[in-house]
Protein backbone atom coordinates (compact mmCIF):
# COMPACT_ATOMS: atom_id res chain seq x y z
CA UNK A 1 0.00 0.00 0.00
CA UNK A 2 2.78 2.44 0.94
CA UNK A 3 4.77 1.62 -2.19
CA UNK A 4 1.67 2.24 -4.29
CA UNK A 5 1.18 5.61 -2.58
CA UNK A 6 4.80 6.61 -3.17
CA UNK A 7 4.50 5.66 -6.83
CA UNK A 8 1.48 7.93 -7.11
CA UNK A 9 3.50 10.77 -5.59
CA UNK A 10 6.34 10.16 -8.02
CA UNK A 11 4.02 10.00 -11.04
CA UNK A 12 2.26 13.23 -10.06
CA UNK A 13 5.64 14.90 -9.48
CA UNK A 14 6.83 13.93 -12.96
CA UNK A 15 3.62 15.17 -14.60
CA UNK A 16 4.17 18.78 -13.48
CA UNK A 17 7.40 19.40 -15.46
CA UNK A 18 5.82 17.69 -18.47
CA UNK A 19 2.92 20.15 -18.34
CA UNK A 20 5.33 23.08 -18.02
CA UNK A 21 7.33 21.79 -21.00
CA UNK A 22 4.20 21.41 -23.13
CA UNK A 23 3.08 24.91 -22.16
CA UNK A 24 6.45 26.32 -23.22
CA UNK A 25 6.32 24.30 -26.42
CA UNK A 26 2.93 25.75 -27.35
CA UNK A 27 3.18 29.33 -26.10
CA UNK A 28 6.90 30.08 -26.29
CA UNK A 29 10.23 28.58 -27.24
CA UNK A 30 11.24 26.01 -24.62
CA UNK A 31 14.70 26.31 -23.11
CA UNK A 32 16.94 23.45 -22.03
CA UNK A 33 17.29 23.62 -18.24
CA UNK A 34 20.58 22.66 -16.62
CA UNK A 35 20.89 19.84 -14.12
CA UNK A 36 20.62 22.15 -11.10
CA UNK A 37 17.38 23.68 -12.36
CA UNK A 38 15.97 20.20 -12.89
CA UNK A 39 17.00 19.13 -9.38
CA UNK A 40 15.54 22.20 -7.65
CA UNK A 41 12.40 21.98 -9.76
CA UNK A 42 11.93 18.32 -8.82
CA UNK A 43 12.30 19.18 -5.12
CA UNK A 44 9.78 22.00 -5.44
CA UNK A 45 7.28 19.83 -7.30
CA UNK A 46 7.51 16.89 -4.91
CA UNK A 47 6.82 19.17 -1.94
CA UNK A 48 3.72 20.47 -3.72
CA UNK A 49 2.56 16.95 -4.58
CA UNK A 50 3.11 15.60 -1.06
CA UNK A 51 1.13 18.48 0.45
CA UNK A 52 -1.75 18.21 -2.02
CA UNK A 53 -1.62 14.42 -1.77
CA UNK A 54 -2.25 14.59 1.95
CA UNK A 55 -5.27 16.80 1.37
CA UNK A 56 -6.67 14.61 -1.38
CA UNK A 57 -6.14 11.41 0.63
CA UNK A 58 -8.33 12.66 3.49
CA UNK A 59 -10.77 14.83 1.56
CA UNK A 60 -14.48 14.08 1.68
CA UNK A 61 -14.85 15.40 -1.87
CA UNK A 62 -14.69 13.35 -5.05
CA UNK A 63 -14.56 13.82 -8.80
CA UNK A 64 -15.03 17.36 -10.16
CA UNK A 65 -15.58 18.87 -6.70
CA UNK A 66 -12.24 17.55 -5.50
CA UNK A 67 -10.49 18.63 -8.70
CA UNK A 68 -11.95 22.11 -8.23
CA UNK A 69 -10.80 22.19 -4.59
CA UNK A 70 -7.26 21.17 -5.61
CA UNK A 71 -7.29 23.83 -8.32
CA UNK A 72 -8.37 26.59 -5.94
CA UNK A 73 -5.89 25.62 -3.25
CA UNK A 74 -2.94 25.23 -5.61
CA UNK A 75 -3.66 28.18 -7.88
CA UNK A 76 -4.69 30.77 -5.30
CA UNK A 77 -2.03 29.91 -2.71
CA UNK A 78 0.73 28.68 -5.02
CA UNK A 79 0.33 31.11 -7.91
CA UNK A 80 -2.16 33.99 -7.70
CA UNK A 81 -1.33 35.34 -4.23
CA UNK A 82 2.41 35.04 -4.85
CA UNK A 83 2.29 36.78 -8.23
CA UNK A 84 0.19 39.64 -6.86
CA UNK A 85 2.83 40.16 -4.17
CA UNK A 86 5.65 40.08 -6.71
CA UNK A 87 3.86 42.61 -8.91
CA UNK A 88 3.09 45.02 -6.06
CA UNK A 89 6.76 44.99 -5.03
CA UNK A 90 7.94 45.53 -8.62
CA UNK A 91 9.73 42.19 -8.69
CA UNK A 92 7.78 41.31 -11.82
CA UNK A 93 6.28 43.70 -14.34
CA UNK A 94 2.73 43.73 -15.65
CA UNK A 95 3.55 41.64 -18.72
CA UNK A 96 5.56 39.01 -16.82
CA UNK A 97 2.91 38.82 -14.10
CA UNK A 98 0.13 38.32 -16.66
CA UNK A 99 2.10 35.61 -18.43
CA UNK A 100 2.81 33.79 -15.17
CA UNK A 101 -0.85 34.08 -14.17
CA UNK A 102 -1.92 32.52 -17.47
CA UNK A 103 0.72 29.82 -17.24
CA UNK A 104 -0.34 28.86 -13.72
CA UNK A 105 -4.03 28.93 -14.65
CA UNK A 106 -3.59 26.56 -17.58
CA UNK A 107 -1.17 24.17 -15.90
CA UNK A 108 -3.09 23.91 -12.62
CA UNK A 109 -6.36 23.48 -14.53
CA UNK A 110 -4.87 20.49 -16.34
CA UNK A 111 -2.98 19.11 -13.37
CA UNK A 112 -5.85 19.13 -10.84
CA UNK A 113 -8.13 16.50 -12.46
CA UNK A 114 -5.12 14.36 -13.41
CA UNK A 115 -3.92 14.52 -9.82
CA UNK A 116 -7.31 13.47 -8.45
CA UNK A 117 -7.43 10.57 -10.91
CA UNK A 118 -3.93 9.38 -9.98
CA UNK A 119 -4.95 9.22 -6.33
CA UNK A 120 -8.05 7.14 -7.19
CA UNK A 121 -10.47 9.83 -6.04
CA UNK A 122 -12.36 10.17 -9.30
CA UNK A 123 -14.84 7.45 -8.40
CA UNK A 124 -17.47 7.60 -5.69
CA UNK A 125 -19.60 10.35 -4.27
CA UNK A 126 -18.63 13.30 -2.11
CA UNK A 127 -19.43 12.96 1.58
CA UNK A 128 -20.51 15.74 3.88
CA UNK A 129 -19.24 16.29 7.40
CA UNK A 130 -21.91 17.46 9.83
CA UNK A 131 -20.51 20.23 11.98
CA UNK A 132 -21.90 21.79 15.09
CA UNK A 133 -23.96 24.94 14.73
CA UNK A 134 -22.18 28.29 14.38
CA UNK A 135 -24.13 31.53 14.13
CA UNK A 136 -23.60 33.88 11.19
CA UNK A 137 -22.14 36.57 13.45
CA UNK A 138 -19.54 34.11 14.71
CA UNK A 139 -18.48 33.44 11.14
CA UNK A 140 -18.30 37.15 10.32
CA UNK A 141 -16.07 38.17 13.22
CA UNK A 142 -13.79 35.19 12.66
CA UNK A 143 -13.34 36.15 8.99
CA UNK A 144 -12.50 39.74 9.93
CA UNK A 145 -10.15 38.61 12.69
CA UNK A 146 -8.48 36.04 10.43
CA UNK A 147 -7.90 38.69 7.75
CA UNK A 148 -6.56 41.19 10.29
CA UNK A 149 -4.23 38.54 11.70
CA UNK A 150 -2.78 38.05 8.24
CA UNK A 151 -1.79 41.73 8.17
CA UNK A 152 -0.16 41.33 11.60
CA UNK A 153 1.82 38.26 10.53
CA UNK A 154 2.73 39.83 7.20
CA UNK A 155 4.12 43.10 8.53
CA UNK A 156 5.72 41.54 11.60
CA UNK A 157 7.59 38.97 9.52
CA UNK A 158 8.73 41.68 7.11
CA UNK A 159 10.02 43.94 9.88
CA UNK A 160 11.86 41.08 11.58
CA UNK A 161 13.51 40.09 8.29
CA UNK A 162 14.67 43.67 7.67
CA UNK A 163 16.14 43.81 11.17
CA UNK A 164 18.05 40.51 10.96
CA UNK A 165 19.05 40.81 7.28
CA UNK A 166 19.70 44.47 6.35
CA UNK A 167 21.00 43.42 2.90
CA UNK A 168 17.37 42.78 2.00
CA UNK A 169 16.89 46.47 1.32
CA UNK A 170 19.68 46.46 -1.26
CA UNK A 171 17.27 44.51 -3.43
CA UNK A 172 14.05 46.28 -2.42
CA UNK A 173 15.36 49.84 -2.03
CA UNK A 174 13.56 51.11 -5.15
CA UNK A 175 10.75 48.55 -5.13
CA UNK A 176 8.80 49.25 -1.91
CA UNK A 177 5.23 50.32 -2.81
CA UNK A 178 3.31 53.04 -0.91
CA UNK A 179 1.93 51.88 2.42
CA UNK A 180 -1.71 52.44 1.41
CA UNK A 181 -1.19 50.27 -1.68
CA UNK A 182 0.27 47.54 0.50
CA UNK A 183 -2.76 47.61 2.79
CA UNK A 184 -5.14 47.70 -0.18
CA UNK A 185 -3.59 44.55 -1.66
CA UNK A 186 -2.77 42.60 1.51
CA UNK A 187 -6.31 42.77 2.88
CA UNK A 188 -7.83 40.93 -0.13
CA UNK A 189 -4.92 38.48 -0.02
CA UNK A 190 -5.74 37.81 3.62
CA UNK A 191 -9.38 37.14 2.75
CA UNK A 192 -8.26 34.60 0.12
CA UNK A 193 -6.09 32.83 2.71
CA UNK A 194 -9.06 32.71 5.09
CA UNK A 195 -11.40 31.31 2.43
CA UNK A 196 -8.93 28.58 1.47
CA UNK A 197 -8.39 27.69 5.12
CA UNK A 198 -12.15 27.34 5.67
CA UNK A 199 -12.53 25.17 2.56
CA UNK A 200 -9.74 22.84 3.72
CA UNK A 201 -11.05 22.57 7.27
CA UNK A 202 -14.56 21.72 6.10
CA UNK A 203 -13.60 19.12 3.49
CA UNK A 204 -11.13 16.82 5.26
CA UNK A 205 -11.94 14.12 7.75
CA UNK A 206 -9.21 14.49 10.39
CA UNK A 207 -8.87 15.63 14.01
CA UNK A 208 -8.65 19.40 14.36
CA UNK A 209 -4.95 19.54 15.18
CA UNK A 210 -4.11 17.66 11.98
CA UNK A 211 -6.45 19.89 9.99
CA UNK A 212 -4.72 22.98 11.39
CA UNK A 213 -1.29 21.51 10.63
CA UNK A 214 -2.36 20.83 7.04
CA UNK A 215 -3.58 24.40 6.60
CA UNK A 216 -0.24 25.65 7.92
CA UNK A 217 1.68 23.35 5.58
CA UNK A 218 -0.41 24.35 2.57
CA UNK A 219 0.23 28.03 3.24
CA UNK A 220 3.92 27.46 4.00
CA UNK A 221 4.87 24.99 1.26
CA UNK A 222 2.60 26.04 -1.60
CA UNK A 223 2.66 29.73 -0.71
CA UNK A 224 6.35 30.17 0.07
CA UNK A 225 8.82 27.29 0.22
CA UNK A 226 8.13 25.40 -3.02
CA UNK A 227 7.90 28.48 -5.30
CA UNK A 228 11.12 29.94 -3.86
CA UNK A 229 13.25 26.81 -4.31
CA UNK A 230 13.89 26.93 -8.09
CA UNK A 231 16.21 29.69 -9.34
CA UNK A 232 14.53 32.40 -11.39
CA UNK A 233 15.45 35.58 -13.21
CA UNK A 234 13.41 37.85 -10.95
CA UNK A 235 15.00 37.29 -7.55
CA UNK A 236 18.61 36.50 -6.56
CA UNK A 237 19.38 33.40 -4.52
CA UNK A 238 20.11 35.18 -1.22
CA UNK A 239 16.76 37.00 -1.31
CA UNK A 240 14.87 33.82 -2.16
CA UNK A 241 16.64 32.06 0.69
CA UNK A 242 15.72 34.59 3.38
CA UNK A 243 12.13 34.80 2.12
CA UNK A 244 12.06 31.01 2.24
CA UNK A 245 12.41 31.22 6.01
CA UNK A 246 10.42 34.42 6.56
CA UNK A 247 7.29 33.56 4.61
CA UNK A 248 7.55 29.83 5.21
CA UNK A 249 7.50 30.25 8.99
CA UNK A 250 4.97 33.11 9.14
CA UNK A 251 2.58 31.38 6.73
CA UNK A 252 2.77 28.14 8.70
CA UNK A 253 2.02 29.84 12.01
CA UNK A 254 -0.76 31.87 10.42
CA UNK A 255 -2.36 28.77 8.90
CA UNK A 256 -2.07 26.93 12.20
CA UNK A 257 -3.84 29.80 13.97
CA UNK A 258 -6.61 29.86 11.36
CA UNK A 259 -7.10 26.15 11.96
CA UNK A 260 -7.87 26.92 15.59
CA UNK A 261 -9.91 30.04 14.84
CA UNK A 262 -12.24 28.28 12.39
CA UNK A 263 -12.16 24.84 13.98
CA UNK A 264 -15.55 23.26 14.61
CA UNK A 265 -16.68 20.11 16.33
CA UNK A 266 -18.52 17.47 14.39
CA UNK A 267 -21.33 15.34 15.70
CA UNK A 268 -18.84 12.60 16.59
CA UNK A 269 -16.11 14.52 18.38
CA UNK A 270 -15.71 16.75 21.37
CA UNK A 271 -15.14 20.47 21.09
CA UNK A 272 -11.47 20.93 20.29
CA UNK A 273 -11.29 24.59 19.33
CA UNK A 274 -12.94 27.94 19.82
CA UNK A 275 -16.34 27.07 18.47
CA UNK A 276 -19.38 29.10 19.47
CA UNK A 277 -17.89 31.87 21.55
Amino acid sequence: MKINYYLKLLLATLILPVLYFLYDLIFKSPTTPNSMHILWGFLSNILVVITLGFYVSYSTLRRFKLALAVFLIYYIIGHFNILIEAYIFNVTGRVDTSKKMLQGLIIVSLFSPIFVYIFDKWDGQSKSIKFGYRAAFNWVWRVFLGTFLYLIFYFTAGLILQAVYPALMDFYKDKIPPFDLMIFTQFPRGILFVMIAISILRTINLPLIKKALLVGLVFSILGAIAPLIPPNEFMPGNIRFVHWFEVGISNFLYGLLLGYLFGQKTQNEKLTAANNI
